[in-house]
Protein backbone atom coordinates (compact mmCIF):
# COMPACT_ATOMS: atom_id res chain seq x y z
CA UNK A 1 0.00 0.00 0.00
CA UNK A 2 1.10 3.55 -0.65
CA UNK A 3 1.01 5.91 2.30
CA UNK A 4 1.65 9.63 2.49
CA UNK A 5 4.57 11.04 4.48
CA UNK A 6 3.67 11.62 8.11
CA UNK A 7 3.11 15.21 9.18
CA UNK A 8 4.90 16.65 12.21
CA UNK A 9 1.73 16.19 14.29
CA UNK A 10 1.35 12.55 13.21
CA UNK A 11 5.03 11.80 13.86
CA UNK A 12 4.78 13.34 17.34
CA UNK A 13 1.66 11.27 18.11
CA UNK A 14 3.22 8.04 16.83
CA UNK A 15 6.38 8.52 18.88
CA UNK A 16 4.45 9.49 22.01
CA UNK A 17 2.12 6.48 21.84
CA UNK A 18 4.89 4.00 21.06
CA UNK A 19 7.02 5.37 23.92
CA UNK A 20 4.10 4.84 26.32
CA UNK A 21 3.66 1.26 25.07
CA UNK A 22 7.39 0.50 25.47
CA UNK A 23 7.31 2.04 28.97
CA UNK A 24 4.79 -0.63 29.89
CA UNK A 25 7.39 -3.27 29.03
CA UNK A 26 5.78 -4.44 25.80
CA UNK A 27 8.18 -5.54 22.99
CA UNK A 28 8.50 -3.22 19.99
CA UNK A 29 6.80 -5.53 17.44
CA UNK A 30 3.85 -6.18 19.77
CA UNK A 31 3.71 -2.49 20.63
CA UNK A 32 3.37 -1.57 16.94
CA UNK A 33 0.39 -3.92 16.60
CA UNK A 34 -1.23 -2.56 19.77
CA UNK A 35 -0.73 0.97 18.49
CA UNK A 36 -2.58 0.16 15.28
CA UNK A 37 -5.45 -1.56 17.07
CA UNK A 38 -5.94 1.05 19.79
CA UNK A 39 -5.43 4.23 17.76
CA UNK A 40 -8.94 4.07 16.31
CA UNK A 41 -7.67 5.71 13.13
CA UNK A 42 -7.55 3.95 9.77
CA UNK A 43 -4.38 5.76 8.69
CA UNK A 44 -2.46 4.74 11.82
CA UNK A 45 -3.76 1.20 11.45
CA UNK A 46 -2.30 1.10 7.93
CA UNK A 47 0.99 2.51 9.24
CA UNK A 48 1.06 -0.19 11.92
CA UNK A 49 0.39 -2.92 9.37
CA UNK A 50 3.13 -1.58 7.10
CA UNK A 51 5.72 -1.51 9.90
CA UNK A 52 4.67 -4.95 11.12
CA UNK A 53 5.10 -6.35 7.61
CA UNK A 54 8.63 -4.95 7.36
CA UNK A 55 9.53 -6.24 10.83
CA UNK A 56 8.51 -9.84 10.09
CA UNK A 57 12.09 -10.72 9.13
CA UNK A 58 13.42 -9.51 12.50
CA UNK A 59 14.15 -6.07 11.07
CA UNK A 60 14.74 -3.31 13.60
CA UNK A 61 12.15 -0.58 14.07
CA UNK A 62 14.32 2.06 12.41
CA UNK A 63 14.84 -0.25 9.40
CA UNK A 64 11.09 -0.75 9.04
CA UNK A 65 10.53 3.01 9.36
CA UNK A 66 13.14 3.69 6.68
CA UNK A 67 11.72 1.07 4.29
CA UNK A 68 8.20 2.43 4.70
CA UNK A 69 9.36 5.80 3.35
CA UNK A 70 6.73 7.71 5.33
CA UNK A 71 8.75 8.85 8.35
CA UNK A 72 10.93 11.99 8.44
CA UNK A 73 14.62 11.24 7.95
CA UNK A 74 15.58 12.78 11.31
CA UNK A 75 13.05 10.58 13.15
CA UNK A 76 14.44 7.43 11.50
CA UNK A 77 18.02 8.31 12.42
CA UNK A 78 17.16 9.20 16.02
CA UNK A 79 15.25 5.91 16.43
CA UNK A 80 18.35 4.15 15.11
CA UNK A 81 20.48 5.94 17.70
CA UNK A 82 17.95 5.07 20.39
CA UNK A 83 18.08 1.41 19.34
CA UNK A 84 21.89 1.34 19.29
CA UNK A 85 22.18 2.98 22.70
CA UNK A 86 19.39 0.92 24.28
CA UNK A 87 17.39 4.07 24.98
CA UNK A 88 14.66 3.75 22.37
CA UNK A 89 12.01 4.94 24.80
CA UNK A 90 13.95 8.13 25.57
CA UNK A 91 14.55 8.71 21.86
CA UNK A 92 10.82 8.36 21.11
CA UNK A 93 9.88 10.73 23.93
CA UNK A 94 12.42 13.24 22.66
CA UNK A 95 11.10 12.91 19.11
CA UNK A 96 7.53 13.43 20.31
CA UNK A 97 8.52 16.70 21.96
CA UNK A 98 10.69 17.69 18.98
CA UNK A 99 7.96 17.21 16.36
CA UNK A 100 5.27 18.75 18.57
CA UNK A 101 7.45 21.84 18.78
CA UNK A 102 8.05 21.77 15.02
CA UNK A 103 4.31 21.57 14.38
CA UNK A 104 3.74 24.55 16.65
CA UNK A 105 6.46 26.56 14.91
CA UNK A 106 5.10 25.64 11.47
CA UNK A 107 1.62 26.79 12.47
CA UNK A 108 3.05 30.07 13.78
CA UNK A 109 4.98 30.63 10.55
CA UNK A 110 1.90 29.77 8.49
CA UNK A 111 -0.19 32.28 10.45
CA UNK A 112 2.50 34.97 10.19
CA UNK A 113 2.86 34.55 6.44
CA UNK A 114 -0.67 33.69 5.26
CA UNK A 115 -2.38 36.93 6.31
CA UNK A 116 0.20 39.26 4.72
CA UNK A 117 0.19 37.09 1.57
CA UNK A 118 -3.59 37.47 1.34
CA UNK A 119 -3.15 41.24 1.56
CA UNK A 120 -0.41 40.94 -1.06
CA UNK A 121 -2.78 39.07 -3.39
CA UNK A 122 -5.49 41.72 -2.89
CA UNK A 123 -2.95 44.46 -3.55
CA UNK A 124 -1.87 42.68 -6.74
CA UNK A 125 -5.46 42.72 -7.98
CA UNK A 126 -5.69 46.45 -7.19
CA UNK A 127 -2.45 47.13 -9.10
CA UNK A 128 -3.61 45.11 -12.10
CA UNK A 129 -6.89 47.06 -12.24
CA UNK A 130 -4.98 50.33 -11.88
CA UNK A 131 -2.54 49.53 -14.70
CA UNK A 132 -5.16 48.12 -17.08
CA UNK A 133 -8.10 50.45 -16.36
CA UNK A 134 -7.40 53.41 -14.06
CA UNK A 135 -4.20 54.89 -15.51
CA UNK A 136 -5.38 54.65 -19.15
CA UNK A 137 -8.66 56.27 -18.06
CA UNK A 138 -6.71 59.10 -16.38
CA UNK A 139 -4.66 59.47 -19.56
CA UNK A 140 -7.81 59.92 -21.67
CA UNK A 141 -9.32 62.39 -19.17
CA UNK A 142 -6.20 64.50 -18.77
CA UNK A 143 -5.55 64.63 -22.49
CA UNK A 144 -8.98 66.21 -23.01
CA UNK A 145 -7.59 69.41 -21.49
CA UNK A 146 -5.71 71.98 -23.54
CA UNK A 147 -2.30 71.15 -25.00
CA UNK A 148 -0.33 72.79 -22.15
CA UNK A 149 -2.19 70.76 -19.51
CA UNK A 150 -1.77 67.55 -21.50
CA UNK A 151 1.94 68.19 -21.86
CA UNK A 152 2.23 68.81 -18.11
CA UNK A 153 0.81 65.41 -17.19
CA UNK A 154 2.22 63.31 -20.03
CA UNK A 155 5.48 62.57 -18.22
CA UNK A 156 3.67 61.86 -14.93
CA UNK A 157 1.22 59.52 -16.66
CA UNK A 158 4.09 57.60 -18.25
CA UNK A 159 5.87 57.39 -14.90
CA UNK A 160 2.68 56.18 -13.17
CA UNK A 161 2.16 53.51 -15.82
CA UNK A 162 5.78 52.31 -15.61
CA UNK A 163 5.69 52.28 -11.80
CA UNK A 164 2.39 50.41 -11.71
CA UNK A 165 3.59 47.86 -14.26
CA UNK A 166 6.83 47.29 -12.35
CA UNK A 167 5.04 46.81 -9.03
CA UNK A 168 2.52 44.48 -10.69
CA UNK A 169 5.27 42.27 -12.12
CA UNK A 170 7.13 42.11 -8.79
CA UNK A 171 3.97 41.23 -6.84
CA UNK A 172 2.93 38.59 -9.38
CA UNK A 173 6.43 37.05 -9.18
CA UNK A 174 6.33 36.97 -5.36
CA UNK A 175 2.91 35.31 -5.36
CA UNK A 176 4.01 32.79 -8.00
CA UNK A 177 7.13 31.89 -6.00
CA UNK A 178 5.02 31.49 -2.83
CA UNK A 179 2.54 29.25 -4.67
CA UNK A 180 5.24 27.08 -6.27
CA UNK A 181 7.06 26.75 -2.93
CA UNK A 182 3.83 25.72 -1.18
CA UNK A 183 3.18 23.06 -3.84
CA UNK A 184 6.76 21.74 -3.74
CA UNK A 185 6.58 21.42 0.05
CA UNK A 186 3.89 18.77 -0.47
CA UNK A 187 6.37 16.55 -2.36
CA UNK A 188 8.82 14.75 0.00
CA UNK A 189 11.79 14.76 -2.41
CA UNK A 190 11.28 18.41 -3.34
CA UNK A 191 10.76 19.36 0.30
CA UNK A 192 14.05 17.71 1.21
CA UNK A 193 15.87 19.70 -1.49
CA UNK A 194 14.24 22.94 -0.35
CA UNK A 195 15.38 22.28 3.21
CA UNK A 196 18.88 21.72 1.83
CA UNK A 197 18.78 25.08 0.06
CA UNK A 198 17.46 26.78 3.20
CA UNK A 199 20.15 25.12 5.32
CA UNK A 200 23.02 26.51 3.26
CA UNK A 201 21.48 29.79 2.04
CA UNK A 202 23.54 32.81 3.11
CA UNK A 203 20.63 34.64 4.81
CA UNK A 204 19.43 31.60 6.76
CA UNK A 205 22.75 29.87 7.35
CA UNK A 206 23.10 31.11 10.93
CA UNK A 207 19.65 29.90 11.95
CA UNK A 208 20.04 26.54 10.21
CA UNK A 209 23.41 26.02 11.93
CA UNK A 210 21.82 26.67 15.33
CA UNK A 211 19.05 24.16 14.55
CA UNK A 212 21.62 21.62 13.37
CA UNK A 213 23.71 22.04 16.53
CA UNK A 214 20.64 21.55 18.72
CA UNK A 215 19.84 18.30 16.88
CA UNK A 216 23.43 17.04 16.96
CA UNK A 217 24.22 17.90 20.60
CA UNK A 218 20.97 16.30 21.75
CA UNK A 219 21.91 13.03 20.05
CA UNK A 220 25.54 13.15 21.23
CA UNK A 221 24.36 13.77 24.80
CA UNK A 222 22.22 10.62 24.69
CA UNK A 223 25.01 8.50 23.18
CA UNK A 224 27.66 9.76 25.61
CA UNK A 225 25.44 8.95 28.60
CA UNK A 226 25.09 5.39 27.25
CA UNK A 227 28.83 4.91 26.90
CA UNK A 228 28.90 4.72 23.10
CA UNK A 229 32.43 5.14 21.75
CA UNK A 230 33.37 8.61 20.48
CA UNK A 231 34.01 7.24 16.98
CA UNK A 232 30.54 5.69 16.69
CA UNK A 233 28.94 8.69 18.36
CA UNK A 234 30.38 11.09 15.79
CA UNK A 235 29.61 8.74 12.90
CA UNK A 236 25.94 8.52 13.91
CA UNK A 237 25.73 12.25 14.67
CA UNK A 238 27.03 13.15 11.20
CA UNK A 239 23.93 11.57 9.68
CA UNK A 240 21.59 13.94 11.49
CA UNK A 241 22.29 17.12 9.56
CA UNK A 242 22.71 18.51 6.06
CA UNK A 243 24.31 21.72 7.32
CA UNK A 244 27.70 21.77 5.60
CA UNK A 245 29.50 23.82 8.26
CA UNK A 246 28.35 21.59 11.14
CA UNK A 247 28.99 18.42 9.16
CA UNK A 248 32.51 19.59 8.35
CA UNK A 249 33.29 20.16 12.05
CA UNK A 250 31.88 16.76 13.01
CA UNK A 251 34.04 15.05 10.40
CA UNK A 252 37.12 16.95 11.57
CA UNK A 253 36.40 15.96 15.17
CA UNK A 254 35.94 12.32 14.11
CA UNK A 255 39.27 12.43 12.24
CA UNK A 256 41.09 13.74 15.34
CA UNK A 257 39.52 11.06 17.53
CA UNK A 258 40.57 8.33 15.11
CA UNK A 259 44.12 9.77 15.21
CA UNK A 260 44.21 9.25 18.97
CA UNK A 261 42.96 12.55 20.44
CA UNK A 262 40.77 12.44 23.53
CA UNK A 263 37.15 13.20 22.70
CA UNK A 264 37.11 16.40 24.79
CA UNK A 265 40.34 17.67 23.19
CA UNK A 266 39.12 16.80 19.69
CA UNK A 267 35.95 18.84 20.26
CA UNK A 268 38.00 21.94 21.05
CA UNK A 269 40.53 21.52 18.24
CA UNK A 270 37.88 20.83 15.58
CA UNK A 271 35.74 23.78 16.64
CA UNK A 272 32.72 21.51 16.93
CA UNK A 273 31.58 23.55 19.94
CA UNK A 274 32.43 27.10 21.04
CA UNK A 275 35.63 27.29 23.10
CA UNK A 276 33.79 27.92 26.39
CA UNK A 277 31.82 24.68 25.96
CA UNK A 278 34.90 22.77 24.82
CA UNK A 279 36.78 23.91 27.92
CA UNK A 280 33.94 22.88 30.24
CA UNK A 281 33.90 19.44 28.60
CA UNK A 282 37.63 19.04 29.24
CA UNK A 283 37.11 19.78 32.93
CA UNK A 284 34.04 17.51 33.03
CA UNK A 285 35.97 14.70 31.34
CA UNK A 286 38.68 14.82 34.01
CA UNK A 287 36.13 15.03 36.84
CA UNK A 288 34.00 12.15 35.57
CA UNK A 289 30.92 14.23 34.77
CA UNK A 290 31.26 14.21 30.98
CA UNK A 291 27.67 13.02 30.34
CA UNK A 292 26.21 15.64 32.69
CA UNK A 293 28.13 18.40 30.93
CA UNK A 294 26.81 17.22 27.56
CA UNK A 295 23.24 17.28 28.87
CA UNK A 296 23.65 20.91 29.98
CA UNK A 297 25.23 21.91 26.66
CA UNK A 298 22.46 20.17 24.74
CA UNK A 299 19.84 22.03 26.78
CA UNK A 300 21.50 25.38 26.09
CA UNK A 301 21.66 24.75 22.35
CA UNK A 302 18.00 23.68 22.38
CA UNK A 303 16.98 26.87 24.21
CA UNK A 304 19.03 29.01 21.83
CA UNK A 305 17.47 27.24 18.86
CA UNK A 306 13.93 27.96 20.11
CA UNK A 307 14.78 31.59 20.80
CA UNK A 308 16.24 32.19 17.34
CA UNK A 309 13.39 30.45 15.55
CA UNK A 310 10.69 32.45 17.33
CA UNK A 311 12.68 35.66 16.80
CA UNK A 312 12.85 34.91 13.07
CA UNK A 313 9.14 34.09 12.94
CA UNK A 314 8.18 37.28 14.77
CA UNK A 315 10.27 39.21 12.22
CA UNK A 316 8.43 37.85 9.17
CA UNK A 317 5.06 39.57 9.52
CA UNK A 318 6.38 43.12 10.20
CA UNK A 319 8.70 42.83 7.19
CA UNK A 320 5.89 41.78 4.84
CA UNK A 321 3.58 44.50 6.23
CA UNK A 322 6.38 47.05 5.75
CA UNK A 323 6.73 45.97 2.12
CA UNK A 324 2.97 46.34 1.68
CA UNK A 325 3.14 49.86 3.11
CA UNK A 326 5.81 50.79 0.54
CA UNK A 327 3.68 49.31 -2.24
CA UNK A 328 0.60 51.23 -1.09
CA UNK A 329 2.67 54.41 -1.06
CA UNK A 330 3.84 53.69 -4.61
CA UNK A 331 0.25 53.13 -5.73
CA UNK A 332 -0.92 56.41 -4.21
CA UNK A 333 2.04 58.22 -5.77
CA UNK A 334 1.26 56.77 -9.19
CA UNK A 335 -2.38 57.87 -8.97
CA UNK A 336 -1.94 61.28 -7.35
CA UNK A 337 1.09 62.59 -9.22
CA UNK A 338 -0.70 63.22 -12.53
CA UNK A 339 -3.60 64.87 -10.68
CA UNK A 340 -1.16 67.15 -8.87
CA UNK A 341 0.48 68.11 -12.15
CA UNK A 342 -2.81 68.94 -13.86
CA UNK A 343 -3.98 71.04 -10.90
CA UNK A 344 -0.67 72.94 -10.96
CA UNK A 345 -0.92 73.43 -14.70
CA UNK A 346 -4.51 74.67 -14.53
CA UNK A 347 -3.65 76.97 -11.60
Amino acid sequence: MSLKMLTDEETAFFCEQLAMILEAGIPVADGIEIFGEDSGDRRFKEISETLTEYMKDDAALFTAMERSGIFPDYAVKMVKIGSVTGRLEDALNGLSEYYSKRAEIRQTVKSSVSHPLMLLAMMTVVIVVMVIKVIPMFRDIFFQFDDSAAAAVEESISFAYSLGTGVMVVLAAVLLIALVTALLMQIPSARHKLYGVFTNFVLTRGLSETVAMADVTGAISMMVSCGISPEQTLELASGLTNCKSVLKRIKECEKLVLEGEYFADAIGKSGLLPSIYAQSLKVAYKSGSFDTAWQKISGRFSDECDRKIYSAVSFIEPVIIGILAVIIGAVLLAVMLPMTDIITSVG
